[in-house]
């Protein structure tokens, strides 16, 4: 799960992908956060089944961005 304002944090969670996949039966899924902060339809359920979440997110003025937060103070819960 990633949020990417200009295209690089993207560029390092598609490297990280593929990665995963050269691992025998692994099986990967990326998932990226909107503008708004969301995930796209049934995202929460995937993360919801998977074993290991891999996060990625830009960094600005020393922090997350506002979109990878929104997104990580949402899944307190789930």
């Amino acid at each position: 799960a990633y949020h990417s304002g200009y295209g690089h944090t993207r560029r390092m969670a598609e490297a990280v992908h593929a990665g995963t996949l050269r691992v025998p039966g692994t099986e990967a899924l990326l998932l990226a956060i909107d503008a708004e902060g969301n995930l796209p339809d049934g995202g929460w359920e995937n993360l919801a089944a998977v074993d290991a979440i891999i996060f990625g997110s830009p960094t600005y003025m020393g922090g997350a961005s506002w979109q990878f937060k929104r997104f990580a103070d949402a899944s307190s819960k789930p």
